[in-house]
C-alpha cells in the first residue's frame, strides 16, 4: 500500500508530484518538483543562493566529505556537534548497517568545525540522538540505544538497548527528534504509518503516531500523547509547553500530556474526542522536518521568541509566532527566515548553538521523498551533506558558552543566559547531578518573584528533573505569583508525590479559581492522584475552565475510562446542580458519556 496520496515524506529529508520516470528507471522529475532537479551545487554556489532577512548572512559549518547522508544532531556541553548519518536509507530490514555517528568539533575558533571523529559505526538509519546522563541516546529502529564512551577516545564501547520494538514499515517515519524536556525526561516521535510494539515491565505500548517519553535515570517508557501524522521535531517554549512540526496536515501543533490529536489517517481509539492543530494557515508544500524555539541575544528581538522549522519542498526555513489563547496556543506565520532556491536543499533539523546561532543540517538530496527513494533506491544521493549557521552582521558570531567542567554554582547562574541552548543545557546538567550542593539555592530562586521567569522556571525544571522536589516543596509553591510554577508544581506532584494527601489536597485546593495552564494541569494529574473521587475533581475542573477549548478534551481523554453503567448515575448527580450554559464543556462530556455505556 502507499500510504496515503503521497503520505507525507520527511525524516531524513526528502522532497514529492507526479514522478516522470526515464527508460533506464531513472526518476527525471521528482514529486512536488516542477521539472528535473539539475546537478547538485557545490557549498559555495549553495551559500550564494541562499537568501535571508536584511542584517544576516549564513556560513558553512562543514559539508561533504566530512558530512554525509546527515540526519539528526545535538550540540554537547562542549560545544561539539553530532551528527548521524544514514546511507542504508531507505531500507526497512533491521539489523546492523554501514550508518555512523560523527563528531565534530571546532578546536581553534575559526567557527569551522574541522576534526572529525567517528564515535559509533554499524547502525541502521540512526534517526535521533541526544546527549546526556553519561552517554549518546540514539533512535536506531527498532531500538533506543544508550551508547557510552568508557574510556575517553570519542569511540563508542558500550551499547544498551534501552528499549525495542519501533517499527520500520515506513523509513520516513522512524523514531525521531530525541529532545530533552524540561521535566528533565527524553521525548521522541514516530509517524502515523511506523506501527510500533514497545514491551516493558509488564506493560505494552501499541501505537503509530505519538510522542514518547523515557525517564533516562529508570528507563521507564510511556506514551505522552498521540496523534498527527510524521511529526519530526520537538520544541519547547519559555513556559515548558511543547510543539511539533508535522507533514501532510496541518504544520503546528501543541502537545500536552493524554491528549489524542488529530491523525493523517489509522482509525482513531474508540471514544476519542481528537484536538486538532494551533494553526489556520500554511507555508509552502506541507513537508517539515525539524522545529526549534529560537532565543538568543545574538539576533535582533523581532528574530526572538518564534519557532523555527524546516521546509524540505519549499526548501527553506518557516516561521511561526505564538499566541496564548487559554489553556493551549494560537500561532501565526512569520516571513521565510531563509530560502536556499535549491531543490536540493533539504533542512532535516535545525538547533540554537551555544553562540546563539541557527544552524541547520541540510541533507542534501534530488529526491525529498520515500516514494521516489524507493522507486529508485541508487538515485538516493549518497556524497553530500552540508551544516550551516546564520549570523548577524551586528553581533557576528558570539564567543560560544561551554558548560563542560561547570561547577552546580555556576550552572546556577547560566539559568538566566540570554541563549536558550546555554540555558537548557544547564539545567539539564544540574538535573544531571540532582542538583547536588545547590537544592536550597534553587529553590530561593523558585520562590523569588523578583527574579527573570527564565530563571525561576529552570530552577524548577532542574529540581524536578534531579528528583529533588520534596512534596513539601511543591505544596509551597502551590501558593506562588505564576501560574505556571503551580501548574508544573501540580504536574511534579502527580508524577512523583501522588500519594501525597497534604500535597493532593493543596493541588485540589486551588479549584475553582485556577489559571487555564493550572486547570490543564490538574485535568492530567486528577487521574494520577490516589484516595480522591476523581469523577467529582474533573467535573471541578470542566466547571472552572468555561469556555477553554483544550481542557475538555483532556479531561475527557482522562475520564471516560473511569465512567461505567456503575457509577453512570453517581456521575449525572454530580453535573445535575451545574448551569451547563455556562459550562459548555462540561456540557459537552455530558452528551458524550451515555456512548460509553452502549
Amino acid at each position: 500500500m502507499r500510504f496515503a496520496l503521497i503520505a507525507l515524506c520527511i525524516a531524513t529529508g526528502f522532497v514529492v508530484p507526479d514522478v516522470t520516470i526515464a527508460q533506464e528507471g531513472r526518476i527525471t522529475i521528482p514529486r512536488r518538483q516542477a521539472k528535473p532537479p539539475g546537478p547538485p551545487l557545490s557549498p559555495k554556489v549553495a551559500l550564494a543562493k541562499m537568501q535571508v532577512p536584511e542584517g544576516f548572512h549564513v556560513e558553512l559549518v562543514a559539508a561533504e566529505p566530512d558530512i554525509m547522508n546527515p540526519v539528526a544532531m545535538c550540540f554537547d556541553e562542549r560545544g561539539r556537534i553530532w551528527v548521524t548519518e544514514s546511507f542504508e536509507y531507505p531500507r526497512h530490514e533491521p539489523g546492523p548497517g554501514r550508518d555512523r555517528i560523527k563528531i565534530l568539533e571546532d578546536t581553534d575558533g575559526d567557527g569551522r568545525f574541522e576534526t572529525v571523529k567517528i564515535f559509533a559505526e554499524g547502525l541502521n538509519i540512526p534517526s535521533g540522538i541526544a546527549v546526556g546522563h553519561g552517554g549518546v541516546w540514539v533512535a536506531n529502529a527498532p531500538d533506543i540505544l544508550f551508547m557510552q564512551d568508557t574510556d575517553g577516545d570519542d569511540r563508542a564501547d558500550k551499547s544498551e538497548v534501552v528499549v525495542t520494538g519501533f517499527g520500520r514499515r515506513d523509513t520516513h517515519e522512524l523514531p525521531n527528534a530525541l529532545t530533552w524536556g524540561p521535566d528533565g525526561a527524553l521525548y521522541g516521535l514516530n509517524g502515523v504509518f511506523n506501527p510500533c510494539r514497545v514491551e516493558q515491565n509488564g506493560k505494552v505500548f501499541e501505537f503509530t503516531c505519538a510522542m514518547f517519553r523515557i525517564d533516562p535515570k529508570t528507563r521507564e517508557f510511556s506514551l505522552f500523547c498521540e496523534g498527527t501524522s510524521n511529526p519530526w521535531g520537538i520544541a519547547f517554549d519559555p513556559e515548558g509547553s511543547a510543539f511539533i512540526s508535522a507533514c501532510v496536515i496541518d504544520h503546528l501543533w501543541h502537545l500536552t500530556e493524554t491528549g489524542y490529536y488529530h491523525r493523517q489517517g489509522g482509525p482513531y481509539p474508540e471514544h476519542t474526542w481528537k484536538i486538532e492543530s494551533i494553526v489556520d494557515h500554511k507555508h509552502q508544500m506541507a513537508a517539515y522536518c525539524g522545529i526549534t524555539y529560537f532565543d538568543s541575544e545574538a539576533y535582533p528581538a523581532e528574530y526572538r521568541d518564534l519557532l523555527m522549522m524546516g521546509n524540505i519542498h519549499g526548501n527553506c526555513i518557516n516561521v511561526d509566532r505564538l499566541h496564548r489563547r487559554g489553556s493551549t496556543y494560537h500561532a501565526t506565520g512569520e516571513p521565510d527566515f531563509l530560502s536556499a532556491d535549491d531543490v536540493w536543499f533539504m533542512p532535516v533539523a535545525q538547533k540554537v548553538g551555544p553562540d546563539g546561532c541557527f544552524y541547520v543540517l541540510d541533507w542534501y538530496d534530488r529526491y525529498h521523498c520515500y516514494q521516489d527513494a524507493s522507486a529508485d533506491p541508487e538515485g538516493v544521493d549518497r556524497g553530500h551533506g552540508r551544516l550551516y549557521r546564520v549570523v548577524h552582521s551586528a553581533t557576528g558570531r558570539p564567543e560560544p558558552v561551554t558548560l563542560a567542567g561547570a561547577a552546580p554554582e555556576q550552572l546556577v547562574d547560566y539559568l538566566g543566559h540570554s541563549n536558550v541552548h546555554v540555558r537548557q543545557t544547564a539545567q539539564r546538567l544540574l538535573s544531571e547531578s540532582g542538583c547536588n550542593g545547590v537544592t536550597e539555592q534553587l529553590q530561593s530562586l523558585v520562590t523569588n518573584p523578583d527574579q527573570p521567569t527564565n530563571v525561576r522556571y529552570g530552577a524548577l525544571w532542574s529540581l524536578i528533573g534531579g528528583d529533588a522536589l520534596t512534596p513539601e516543596f511543591a505544596t509551597q509553591l502551590l501558593a506562588s505569583d505564576s501560574a505556571t510554577v503551580q501548574a508544573w508544581a501540580i504536574r511534579a506532584i502527580g508524577e512523583q508525590h501522588p500519594s501525597s494527601e497534604s500535597a493532593v489536597k493543596a493541588a485540589l485546593g486551588l479549584l475553582p479559581e485556577a489559571k487555564p495552564d493550572v486547570l490543564l494541569q490538574l485535568a492530567i494529574a486528577i487521574g494520577k492522584f490516589e484516595k480522591i473521587d476523581k469523577l467529582a475533581r474533573w467535573v471541578d475542573v470542566l466547571v472552572a475552565a468555561k469556555e477553554d477549548e483544550l481542557i475538555p478534551h483532556i479531561v475527557w481523554q482522562n475520564l471516560y475510562p473511569h465512567v461505567d453503567i456503575e457509577n453512570f448515575e453517581a456521575f449525572l448527580t454530580l453535573v445535575e446542580s451545574v448551569d451547563l450554559a455556562s459550562a459548555p464543556g462540561l456540557a459537552e462530556v455530558v452528551q458524550r458519556v451515555p456512548a460509553l455505556l452502549q
